[in-house]
């Protein structure tokens, strides 16, 4: 079987590191790939170049990577809804849950109008103070994934400072949300299709003092730094197998609404004092690499980085076969 691996071919103003962050992921799958016995190739996915589209035709499979174009994150919907439209089988999430996703207040407004406990929220104004939220309140870009934006000042405890991170905010970005902050307990719960992988929990014991217990920018990608050293995930997460429970189905609710339980993702959760768990998101195709979370949820349940990538491939040709199975028997075509 033949299978194309997307990434996002970078940009003139990346640095070493960029380039080499996203080149690690992709020889990671390919050579899990390769172990399988599957013939891969490499097409990185660039700006005003349409050529990846003609290689991604040739192949059985697409293993979609590209979490961008030129690192520009709302490109990232386009690349998926063009496989989507050339009927190309692929892997990780559909071209709704993606954009969805990428614009969290609609995310959000869709989870809470659906039932599914999301904290307050609201899209903020340019910087005018919303009048209708409990502070504290986190503030973080509407349109952005992995962190971005989120730092040691995210988290407003008055109204001056609230007032003086919106007009921060806003040079950056042009949309921004202020939701209330959720003290408690925050747990990632992962997804391969309708398969829930073990919860892991993200303790924050160890955080520089003064600082919120949040997944920020540097936490995530500055490894060695304070903030890194301060968040640690464990999983499986130690909970009451009540709570545990609870947990699930909040975040079975919030995949299956959003992204129809299809592809691969994380939700994101916090646990109030009371034992409510609150979504605070839902990350379709989130980073697969093998130090990354999903791999350490799979590790968990039992499958090894191999077994993971592949249990990915397989979902997406799952899919494809289904969808072309129901197209031959609406057009009374046999298969």
């Amino acid at each position: 079987m033949k299978i194309a691996i997307l990434y996002d071919g970078a940009h003139e103003t990346w640095d070493a590191k960029d380039v080499a962050s996203v080149m690690d992921s992709v020889r990671e799958i390919q050579t899990c790939l390769r172990a399988r016995n599957y013939e891969v190739s490499t097409v990185p996915v660039r700006h005003q170049d349409f050529s990846w589209l003609t290689k991604a035709r040739r192949v059985d499979v697409v293993f979609n990577l590209c979490e961008g174009i030129g690192g520009i994150s709302r490109f990232e919907d386009f690349v998926v809804g063009t496989l989507e439209l050339a009927g190309l089988p692929y892997t990780g999430c559909r071209p709704w849950p993606v954009a969805l996703c990428h614009r969290k207040h609609v995310a959000n407004t869709v989870l809470a109008r659906s039932g599914v406990p999301i904290p307050r929220f609201i899209l903020a104004q340019g910087n005018r103070l919303p009048s209708d939220l409990t502070l504290p309140v986190i503030v973080k870009p509407a349109a952005e994934d992995a962190s971005v934006g989120i730092d040691s000042a995210s988290v407003c405890t008055t109204k001056k400072a609230l007032k003086k991170r919106l007009a921060e905010m806003a040079e950056q970005w042009e949309e921004v949300l202020v939701q209330e902050y959720v003290a408690g307990r925050e747990f990632n719960v992962g997804f391969v299709g309708r398969q829930v992988l073990p919860l892991a929990e993200l303790c924050f014991d160890g955080m520089p003092e003064g600082s919120w217990p949040i997944l920020t920018y540097a936490a995530k990608w500055d490894v060695g730094s304070p903030e890194d050293l301060g968040s640690t995930p464990v999983c499986p997460a130690e909970l009451p197998a009540d709570l545990a429970k609870r947990i699930v189905q909040v975040a079975r609710s919030a995949w299956e609404n959003l992204c129809n339980a299809e592809g691969y993702g994380r939700v994101d959760l916090r646990v109030d004092s009371d034992g409510q768990p609150y979504i605070l998101e839902v990350n379709p195709n989130p980073d697969i690499s093998d130090s990354a979370g999903l791999s350490r949820m799979a590790k968990a349940y039992g499958w090894e980085y191999e077994e993971l990538i592949a249990r990915i491939v397989e979902e997406a040709l799952n899919r494809s076969s289904s969808r072309q199975a129901a197209a031959a028997l609406a057009s009374g075509t046999p298969t």
